[in-house]
């Protein structure tokens, strides 16, 4: 492994150390039912990306490592922006040494070194996805986050007090969980403290090969601190941040996603519609986001241009019940009722057991127009 890759390994090997006492290795999660029921749920609704990734999560349990992963790919190919499942397709192989073995046999040090980047990929884009994604659902912190928050202070005062040291000079790893722990606690200003730590090593290490890597890259822990300032209340702090995250990586989309939300929360459709474009330019093959500009359009009144770009949605995504449901949506406001029907029908076919809740409206406004 790289170095990068080596310290998400740390980081989970961390979180295992605290939740059992001893330095194990980061173990694999738990799946909630059993893995036959799993899969024959799966068998049921082969259009669910969470369904592909519960089963997942069951053979992970059984440490069969590669079809964990295939079904990983499965689930952030039926949903691009599942940050669950690309936190545990940046995870799942870690401790499978034939994946590791294997790749060095084939490939040697190219191989390795190209996987690793993937896997830390997938781990900086799930934060990307959600800033405040639940890392207890992987199992990545099993203790409660209050306790982790607890434990972790105690252990950074402790390096404080008796070594004398300054966060910056703390182990990058031990902040990182510190950072998570206090979003989900609430200690939010404590988050921005660490975050801020994180982006100024990180930016250190950018032009030093002397300091040690980081979980994430520069410009994701500035992405997060706008994540932190909007989440604080400081949107206007926030919006030139993210505006400053999407200027030095072109590949964040995430940052013009979330100027999107900050434009439509504010009704001001003309620049939300620019930075729902822009995220597009940036991944177009996302059907998500597609879909997300076909729905500002639509709140914005563009009505054909939003069934439009919600068609090109559709033929991105051809599995994906969502797009179907808005698409049904948007042609009811321009009163196509037959072309409703069609695609509410079809979102009928696809839509996964546990949307059941948006079903029986789908049920509803069928039934309203015939």
């Amino acid at each position: 492994m790289n170095g990068k890759l080596a310290s998400l390994a740390v980081v989970c090997a961390m979180a295992a150390a605290r939740c059992s006492g001893n330095n194990s290795r980061f173990a694999a999660p738990h799946a909630s039912e059993r893995l036959s029921l799993l899969q024959s749920r799966l068998a049921g609704d082969t259009n669910d990306p969470v369904a592909y990734y519960n089963v997942a999560l069951g053979y992970w349990s059984h440490r069969e490592y590669d079809r964990a992963d295939s079904n990983l790919a499965t689930a952030v190919a039926l949903d691009p922006e599942f940050a669950l499942a690309h936190l545990a397709k940046a995870l799942v192989q870690l401790a499978n040494d034939a994946h590791w073995k294997q790749l060095r046999r084939s490939g040697g040090d190219t191989a390795v070194a190209q996987e690793a980047r993937y896997r830390e990929r997938e781990y900086a884009r799930a934060f990307m996805i959600d800033p405040f994604l639940d890392v207890q659902r992987l199992g990545l912190l099993t203790e409660s986050y209050e306790k982790a928050y607890e434990d972790l202070n105690r252990a950074m005062d402790w390096m404080r007090d008796r070594q004398g040291r300054r966060l910056d000079s703390m182990p990058r790893t031990l902040v990182w969980l510190h950072a998570i722990a206090a979003v989900h606690t609430n200690h939010l200003d404590a988050a921005i403290v660490d975050v801020q730590s994180l982006g100024r090593v990180s930016r250190h290490r950018d032009l030093s090969s002397d300091v040690s890597p980081t979980p994430l890259a520069t410009n994701n822990y500035l992405y997060l601190l706008a994540a932190l300032l909007q989440r604080t209340g400081h949107t206007e702090d926030a919006t030139w941040t993210y505006i400053e995250v999407a200027t030095g990586d072109i590949a964040n989309y995430e940052a013009h996603v979330q100027l999107a939300r900050i434009y439509e929360a504010a009704q001001d459709w003309t620049r939300a519609l620019e930075q729902r474009r822009a995220a597009v330019d940036v991944y177009p093959e996302n059907q998500c986001l597609v879909m997300d500009l076909g729905v500002t359009q639509y709140r914005a009144g563009m009505l054909p241009e939003a069934e439009a770009t919600l068609r090109d949605a559709q033929a991105a995504g051809p599995r994906d019940p969502r797009i179907l449901y808005w698409l049904g949506i948007v042609q009811r406001a321009r009163n196509e009722k037959s072309e409703a029907q069609h695609s509410w029908g079809a979102y009928l076919q696809l839509a996964p057991r546990r949307d059941s809740v948006r079903a029986a409206e789908v049920r509803q406004s069928l039934a309203a127009l015939e």
